[in-house]
């Protein structure tokens, strides 16, 4: 008998039935409380019952051993409380029980006595005692932990080194703990360190790191040591995600990210200090950061900069920054036997063209045979790419399937985080862990019980072609820099082995360091970001490692192409050091800005821009998110799962493009999600009848599997969507309405929510610690795992769904709810479900994904044009053989496999092998063709065989000359070479409209049936009058899209110019910008008139002039190198290229008021982008030379004198024949430049000329070209016809004509 809180308790209190009163203990003792200290969907909550059974079975075997109370004489270390709590709903249900008692025989046997209910409660409060004691060993731990760490013994230092100095550089071996002390360092340091509760030293701690997944790690590690909460003092932000609060102290972000932050504020005045980690990597943003840091340091002297480091070329930082201080901190390492064994000559020869994972599983079964079973200690394999670790994967599985030893883990940055965090999971006993990984490995992961280390020696570097604009992902060999931090991945936990699969004599002939990504990525991008923080001169920037001039010099003209930069000349700034004054400074202009806020690059930016202009905001983001993330549609291992899959994705196949396919599948699975969320009750869709049926409304997930989706890319779509969205309603380019901003309030009071319960079901998984061989089955997609971040399945109960609600209309009214995990179950949801509820607005992106079905042709072509207005230049034209490549080729891999195209600087490109056209490539070939009597008859035997054998491929003719109305060619996002090169997220558009709409150079000779788009691509029509009538089109649709353009620009900067006036920033805007927008303040309702009337028309008539035929029979091909060098009638134009030629951009369209000689390629410039009459006529010349080679005949004089006679006369006519057509040329010019002024007048509102206003049938309203004497009138109507019309054409008027 002894006494706990004043009542006498005995062991036979303890005996009653826990089970059969598990719902009445639960309702007493574990409240729906978020103050509770234990959650009811914690894993403590299912722990208690395992610890209150084991508990109550020691105490019933052990009567005697119950001084476990504060009085009693004896001391029980295990039994003694250290804490005691108060249970009121105990007492009150003791008070009122008394009605209970009297029911029947079995509730009466089995109900709980008050003794009964003190035993439950004194057994919850040792419990809580027994976690409280397991927590208090774990911060025992983690403090002897911190103290044996090498850099502990320079903490003193480090502070004294930065009270003293701004910039500080600490070199760390691998293992001495910077990462993780250096920001707990500075944010325990105290202003009057004697007092403990002085204020911090250092309030704001931003700590930059290289990779997300290093971010995530390291903030929650540095919480459990300062004893935290993640996200309250030590946080962390990344893309799409971010867990940080106003007492956060210590934030963890990556570098991007912070760039990103300087644009808003260039001098940081949120932190206090700012920590660089793992510079020695040198990426492009690292480099940029340090530049930036160097500034900063000097612009404020209060900041404190620390650089992290390897010990790698630590004196090139500490140089940098005026010879700051070095703080090197040896790491605790222990020893490493490094082994080499290089592979056999067959071993090589099979692993030229894929890796030989012989060697690897060779190396699995010397572990086993070498070491033993007792001995601990993991395998970390390093690997080039996501390829080569599956290759590998597969192998090592079924070696580790007959053994039953080995549980083998893939690891790279396309994994979900779930799949990525099983890394470090700890294996069985008698099993060891196998994680193949890419170099993400190498720093700032860590993962516990690795002991060998197995190191290929190879790296897949993205490197830069400039001369070709195109990336290459090549395999190289790792620096001896990177061998060595491989190699200190073995020595962390204890004495390890680095196998080496190379000879020692390559070591020796490796690079020092890895060449710094600056040096090999293109630098448009980072231009961009400079010049949107205000940096007068790129060039001037000081890098740590300048690049190239040659690469910022083709940064500057990339960024002026697409309208992102302009030069800009003013005298009265000089050059510091010659004193001389600046000429054509390079400014960003305010598309540039624009761009510059997106997160994304260049060609996606101008999309998302243009899609606001045409007001098609919805349907291109999802376009573009689908283009801006990786692929979503997963690799098939083996060849059954591959045609399983293609025969899932065929009802999303589509012609236009694989982005097209994305964007479909995107809708489809926003559909799903829509029909589970209206299933629980949260969303209202009366289209259509939402059934319970699992057949007609499968889950999520199980759809994704069906068709080898990765299922994380669609939530990073939905992400980036609302990021892009809010990134342009921010700019200015896209509105909303009240409605939108009550449901992002309503959002954000959700979202915390949301995050603690993603954090309680982290924490669920993360306690889950031991892995087992069903690990083995799927390594890339999370095993048991995946169902626990993915759906819960499609099964609904109504006691789930009113759970739920309940929860929804508690945060709704405010009240205090209970746990969302709890709420959620049975209602087939997922945390994530929810956020797309609440955060992300499921039921207006289903609904739009609904209407994407209904989209019609104009709608489809409108697309195509605000694609190709942001992709361009990026255009691929077909190889004149792929007629036959895709009649002779094919097989497996699909008929268009072997289709080559050609780019403006890389000829015989092929698609990627999951391109939408390598398995449709006929709707690349033109449909209608020109076919003379003989060709005709043959082409229709051919279609009436065709059609009997129920094919449905076009014949098609692989003649360079052939003569179309309907070619097509590519847009592409990305040219990227890995085996070969290959063109990314492809997109079928027509060719002639296109490159009339896009071209930053058009020339075209004299009557305008040849064009020449910018040097490369040449296209003859057959009637002159079509080719005309196309040009003049051409020029006012260009027209009215700069005026529209120019018109949305002026209103961004305009608000931009106001929110730095009212900010005090106003010094970093331009000042003749600035005046020139205030002076048009006042016309305002002008231009917003203007613009409705020139998004309307440009709406009609861009998506009429894309889809029409109305040039007629025209060919399409690539210049040759011969014909580029011979290409303009002043031949010292065409002889350097493009180098001479002036570079376009979108700003310079009105500059040209009047139509002038081109003293540069000849001809008459009539706009900035069109030339007339500026090529070389095609002559031959074989018969000239010829000529000159014949032997001249003995003739008479009087023959000879009439002969001059003759050659005189011939001469003065083609002079007059010459003045003639120059004239005709020149008339040509003049009435292509009026559409110039018919176009503004169109904005305005100004009814054009009579006589070019009128429009027949097939032709447009206000782009319509009409001014020539010799013009075919309807002689009914009056409307114009063409000059030879065909019998259609006769057809066609007649069906519309009236007197």
């Amino acid at each position: 008998m002894a006494t706990y809180d004043g009542k006498f308790i005995s062991s036979k209190d303890f005996d009653f039935d826990i089970r059969a009163n598990k719902k009445r203990l639960t309702e007493l003792l574990f409240p729906i409380s978020s103050r509770a200290p234990i959650q009811r969907d914690s894993t403590d909550f299912q722990e208690f019952w395992k610890f209150a059974a084991k508990l109550q079975s020691f105490l019933l075997m052990h009567p005697n051993e119950t001084g476990f109370t504060n009085g009693s004489s004896r001391y029980n270390r295990v039994l003694r409380l250290n804490l005691q709590t108060r249970n009121y709903r105990i007492e009150d249900y003791m008070r009122h029980r008394m009605g209970e008692i009297g029911g029947s025989y079995r509730h009466r046997t089995t109900a709980l006595t008050d003794r009964n209910l003190l035993a439950a409660h004194l057994m919850y409060d040792m419990y809580l005692d027994f976690l409280m004691k397991q927590r208090w060993a774990k911060i025992k731990r983690l403090k002897r932990d911190r103290e044996n760490l090498p850099i502990a013994a320079f903490r003193q230092q480090l502070v004294n080194e930065l009270d003293r100095q701004q910039v500080l550089v600490i070199a760390g071996d691998t293992g001495c703990g910077k990462s993780t002390q250096v920001p707990q360092y500075l944010a325990e340091e105290k202003v009057n360190p004697s007092d403990s509760e002085s204020v911090p030293k250092y309030k704001r701690i931003a700590v930059t790191q290289p990779r997300k997944i290093a971010c995530v790690s390291l903030a929650a590690r540095v919480s459990t040591e300062m004893l935290c909460e993640k996200g309250t003092k030590v946080g962390y932000q990344v893309r799409f995600e971010k867990h940080k609060s106003r007492a956060t102290q210590v934030l963890f972000l990556t570098e991007g990210l912070l760039l990103r932050q300087m644009q808003s504020d260039p001098f940081l005045k949120e932190y206090d200090v700012i920590v660089l980690d793992e510079v020695h990597e040198r990426h492009w943003q690292t480099d940029c950061l340090l530049g930036l840091m160097k500034c900063l340091v000097m612009a404020r002297p209060e900041v404190r900069l620390v650089l992290m480091s390897a010990t790698i070329n630590v004196n090139l930082f500490a140089n940098f920054f005026n010879d700051c201080p070095i703080l090197k901190v040896p790491g605790r390492l222990y020893p490493i036997t490094v082994k080499y064994c290089p592979l056999t000559p067959a071993e090589q020869a099979a692993s030229l063209e894929r890796i030989d994972p012989a060697p690897y599983v060779r190396l699995l079964q010397h572990i086993d045979q070498t070491y033993e079973v007792s001995e601990r200690g993991d395998l970390l394999v390093f690997l080039s790419g996501m390829a080569e670790i599956q290759i590998v994967m597969e192998a090592c599985k079924a070696y580790a399937e007959q053994t039953k030893r080995w549980i083998v883990l893939p690891l790279h940055s396309a994994l979900p985080a779930f799949s990525q965090e099983k890394i470090f999971h700890t294996p069985p006993d008698g099993v060891r862990k196998c994680v193949l990984a890419t170099n993400i490995a190498e720093t700032s992961v860590t993962i516990d019980g690795i002991r060998f280390v197995a190191d290929s020696g190879k790296v897949k570097e993205l490197t830069w072609d400039a001369l070709s604009r195109m990336r290459r992902l090549k395999e190289t060999t790792v620096s001896k820099a990177s061998a060595d931090q491989r190699k200190g991945r073995a020595g962390r936990t204890g004495p390890g082995v680095c196998f080496r699969f190379f000879k020692e004599e390559e070591y020796n002939q490796f690079q020092p360091f890895t060449t710094p990504e600056i040096q090999r990525v293109p630098l448009d991008l980072l231009a961009l970001q400079m010049m949107a923080m205000g940096l007068p001169d790129v060039k001037r920037f000081p890098f740590i490692e300048p690049p190239e001039t040659k690469s910022l010099d083709e940064a500057l003209e990339t960024l002026m192409s697409h309208g992102a930069a302009a030069k800009w000349s003013d005298a009265s700034m000089k050059d510091t050091k010659t004193d001389q004054p600046i000429r054509d400074r390079m400014v960003i202009t305010p598309l540039g800005r624009l761009l510059a806020e997106l997160p994304v690059e260049l060609g996606i930016g101008r999309v998302l821009v243009m899609a606001a202009l045409f007001a098609v905001v919805e349907p291109v983001l999802s376009l573009a998110t689908g283009m801006a993330v990786a692929c979503p549609v997963g690799a098939a291992r083996s060849g059954e799962a591959r045609l399983r899959q293609s025969e899932a994705l065929k009802p999303f196949e589509n012609d236009n493009g694989t982005p097209f396919m994305i964007a479909d599948l995107f809708d489809e699975w926003l559909q799903i999600k829509s029909r589970s969320a209206a299933r629980a009750g949260l969303l209202r869709r009366d289209d259509e009848v939402v059934e319970d049926d699992e057949r007609n409304n499968p889950s999520a997930q199980r759809w994704a599997r069906r068709l080898g989706l990765e299922e994380q890319r669609l939530y990073e779509m939905v992400r980036l969507r609302a990021q892009f969205f809010q990134l342009l309603r921010e700019s200015g380019l896209c509105s909303t309405g009240d409605e939108k901003s009550g449901a992002e309030k309503a959002a954000i009071s959700h979202r915390r929510a949301l995050q603690q319960a993603q954090h309680r079901e982290h924490l669920k998984t993360k306690r889950r610690r031991l892995l087992t061989l069903h690990d083995n089955e799927d390594g890339g997609s999370g095993g048991e795992d995946e169902d626990d971040h993915g759906e819960s399945g499609s099964s609904v109960s109504a006691s789930g769904i009113a759970r739920l609600h309940s929860w929804l209309q508690g945060r709704k009214d405010g009240r205090r709810t209970g746990d969302l995990g709890s709420s959620l179950e049975g209602t087939g949801l997922s945390v994530r479900d929810l956020e797309l509820v609440l955060c992300h607005d499921l039921d207006n992106l289903s609904r739009w994904a609904d209407s994407h079905r209904k989209r019609t042709r104009a709608d489809l072509l409108l697309l195509k044009v605000v694609l190709a207005a942001g992709l361009y230049p990026q255009v691929a034209i077909p190889d004149p053989a792929n007629a036959y490549r895709v009649a002779n080729k094919g097989g497996a891999a699909g008929p268009g496999a072997e289709m080559v195209f050609h780019t403006p600087t890389k000829a015989f490109v092929a698609l990627q092998p999951n391109d939408m056209f390598v398995k449709q490539p006929d709707c690349l070939f033109p449909q209608k063709r020109y076919q003379d009597d003989e060709e005709s008859e043959i082409a229709k035997s051919a279609e009436e065989s065709t059609a009997a054998s129920g094919q449905s491929r076009p014949l098609a003719k692989a003649v360079g000359s052939q003569f179309a109305t309907d070619h097509q060619i590519l847009i592409y996002l990305d040219l990227l070479e890995t085996t070969k090169p290959f063109l990314v997220n492809t997109i079928r558009v027509p060719a002639l409209p296109t490159l009339l709409l896009n071209a930053r150079e058009i020339d075209a000779n004299a009557n305008g049936t040849r064009l020449v788009f910018d040097r490369w691509v040449e296209v003859v029509l057959l009637d002159p009058e079509a080719a005309q009538r196309s040009l003049a089109a051409a020029i006012w649709l260009r027209t009215s899209l700069e005026r529209l353009l120019q018109i949305k620009l002026e209103e961004s900067q305009g608000r931009r110019l106001n929110v730095a006036e009212e900010s005090g920033e106003d010094h970093l805007v331009d000042k003749e910008a600035a005046s020139s927008i205030t002076s048009k303040s006042s016309h305002a309702s002008k231009r917003a008139l203007e613009f409705r009337r020139l998004q309307r028309l440009l709406c009609e008539h861009l998506a009429a002039f894309l889809g029409q035929q109305t040039s007629g029979l025209h060919t399409l091909r690539k210049l040759s190198a011969a014909d580029s060098k011979n290409l303009f009638t002043i031949a010292s134009a065409s002889e350097d290229g493009a180098s001479n030629s002036k570079s376009y951009t979108p700003s310079s369209l009105s500059e040209s008021d009047v139509v002038r000689p081109n003293t540069e390629k000849g001809g008459f410039q009539v706009t900035p982008y069109l030339t007339i009459n500026s090529l070389r006529p095609m002559e031959p010349q074989q018969d000239k030379n010829l000529t000159r080679q014949l032997p001249k005949p003995d003739l008479d004089q009087d023959d000879s004198d009439s002969d001059n006679l003759d050659a005189e006369e011939k001469l003065r006519d083609e002079e007059g024949a010459a003045t003639a057509s120059s004239l005709e040329c020149l008339d040509l010019a003049l009435r292509l430049h009026r559409q110039i002024k018919l176009a503004l007048d169109a904005g305005r509102g100004e009814k054009p000329p009579q006589n070019s206003s009128s429009k027949d049938d097939g032709s447009d309203d206000e782009c319509e070209f009409i001014d020539g004497e010799d013009v075919n009138r309807c002689e009914k109507c009056g409307k114009r016809l063409p000059r030879k019309p065909t019998t259609a054409d006769i057809l066609r008027h007649r069906k519309h004509c009236t007197k």
